[in-house]
């Protein structure tokens, strides 16, 4: 492990915990019954925290035909996308039924997208990018239940421009993911160690600590009868 992945880890945990504790001051001051988003960020921040400790202390990986694969990562993402989801889709509406079923899509094509990708890393030669494929597809499914129901539901949230804001930061950060996969140690490798475990760390800080810091904000300012 380079010295450059090793200190994106350290900074990792370190900035997922701050931000945890710093959601958890923020959320006192968040009407009762919107408290459960600043609850779902500090649970996405904190999973995030130990994911990248485990990376940094050295067993978050696996070595396989010497290739590196840091399963750590995966943990994360299928246990916090579908939680960041949730808290957009809480965004979008308040109502079960509405929810219900979009939900469930929207969380079985996570983490489909986050287990093909998991096993594209796992094959490793031609069939990678098979896999890679597949977990686009996923991923574009997500998108268009993102922006097709869910955004029609949020026309009349209480959160108002909230659902498009949050929804855009997802969809920016979310597309680059999967690219840094591909040029990176997973794919193609392009990208050196370092450099991508620079861009992961960008990428995760921003899509877990910046949109807990959105949403918990949007929840303060949120009209809700």
């Amino acid at each position: 492990m380079s010295e450059l992945t090793q200190l994106t880890f350290q900074i990792g945990w370190i900035a997922m915990l701050l931000g945890g504790i710093v959601f958890f001051v923020m959320n006192r001051s968040v009407p009762a019954s919107e408290r459960h988003h600043g609850v779902v960020a500090m649970a996405i921040v904190f999973i995030a925290f130990a994911n990248y400790l485990a990376m940094a202390r050295g067993y978050g990986d696996v070595t396989i035909d010497g290739h590196q694969i840091f399963f750590a990562r995966y943990v994360d993402w299928v246990i916090t996308t579908p939680l960041l989801l949730l808290s957009l889709a809480l965004v979008a509406s308040r109502r079960a039924t509405e929810l219900a079923g979009l939900v469930g899509a929207l969380v079985f094509a996570d983490i489909y997208m986050i287990v093909t990708g998991l096993v594209g890393d796992l094959v490793g030669g031609v069939d990678k990018y098979i896999w890679w494929f597949i977990s686009m597809v996923a991923f574009l499914a997500v998108l268009a239940i993102i922006w097709g129901p869910l955004r029609k539901l949020a026309e009349n949230s209480p959160y108002g421009n909230a659902y498009t804001r949050l929804a855009g930061l997802l969809t920016v950060l979310w597309v680059v993911y999967p690219f840094v996969w591909l040029f990176g140690t997973s794919g193609m490798e392009v990208l050196s160690p370092g450099v991508e475990g620079v861009a992961y760390l960008i990428l995760d800080v921003s899509a877990k600590v910046g949109f807990g810091f959105l949403v918990i904000g949007a929840a303060k300012q949120a009209r809700i009868a």
